[in-house]
C-alpha cells in the first residue's frame, strides 16, 4: 500500500484481491493451459434504457458462449476449459462496458462475433453494432494489467499497475470462469507438482 495515498469506497474501485485474482487467472492461463487469445469489449449504451441491464445481459451472452464452448469440445473441434476473464468499467464521462478475455480459436473468431451480435439483438435490438469489438489479444499480460487499472490507487504500485479511475459498479466488477480459479490452480498443482502461476 503506498503511503499518503487515500482509499477510494468500495465498489468505486478494483480491489487489490480482485487485481491479484485477476492477475493470477492470467497468468495460469498463460503458463499452464494456453493463452487465451480473443478479447471482447461490449460498451452498454443509453439504448439499454428502460430494457435488460447490463450485467444481466452480459451473464445470458457469457452463458451462450460458454455451451457454445463446451459444444465444440464434444464436437472435437475445441480442446479444454472455458476459461475467460471479464472486468467491469464506468470511467468518468465514459458508458459502462465490460472487457472480456477468452480462449476461442483464432479461426473461429468471426463465427464468436456473429454469435454475439445476434444475441444482443435478440435480448437488445436497439444497441447499435459500433457497440460490440472483437479482436486478437496480442499480449495477454499486457492486457490483464489493463483490464486491472481500475485497482483501488494505493495498491497500484504493489501489483506494477498503473492506476486509472473506472468509476462505481453496482454488482461484480469481475467475473474468472471456475478453469482459472483458485480450486483449478490447487488441483493443477497437485496433479502436476508444478506451479500454476
Amino acid at each position: 500500500m503506498t503511503p499518503g495515498v487515500a482509499q477510494l469506497p468500495k465498489r468505486t474501485c478494483l480491489r487489490p484481491e480482485s487485481a491479484r485474482s485477476l492477475l493470477h487467472a492470467e497468468r495460469f492461463a498463460r503458463k499452464a493451459l494456453s493463452p487465451m487469445e480473443t478479447v471482447i469489449t461490449i460498451e452498454f449504451s443509453s439504448a439499454l434504457a428502460g430494457s435488460v441491464q447490463p450485467y444481466e445481459l452480459f451473464r445470458k451472452i457469457w452463458e451462450n458462449t460458454r455451451r457454445a464452448w463446451n459444444y465444440r469440445v464434444k464436437q472435437g473441434t475445441a480442446y479444454g476449459t472455458f476459461d475467460a476473464i471479464a472486468v467491469w468499467e464506468r470511467p468518468p464521462n465514459g458508458p459502462t462496458h465490460v472487457h472480456w478475455l477468452l480462449r476461442w480459436s483464432p479461426l473461429d473468431r468471426d463465427d464468436l462475433e456473429k454469435r454475439i451480435r445476434r444475441a444482443l439483438k435478440k435480448l437488445a435490438p436497439n444497441m447499435p453494432d459500433r457497440c460490440l469489438m472483437v479482436q486478437p489479444a496480442k499480449t495477454t499480460s499486457k492486457f490483464a494489467k489493463y483490464m486491472a487499472k481500475g485497482i483501488d490507487a494505493p495498491y497500484a504500485d504493489h501489483f506494477y499497475l498503473k492506476h486509472s479511475p473506472q468509476g462505481p459498479i453496482n454488482h461484480r466488477r469481475i467475473i474468472i470462469s471456475r478453469s482459472l480459479g483458485p480450486t483449478a490452480r490447487k488441483i493443477y498443482r497437485q496433479k502436476t507438482g508444478l506451479s500454476p502461476i
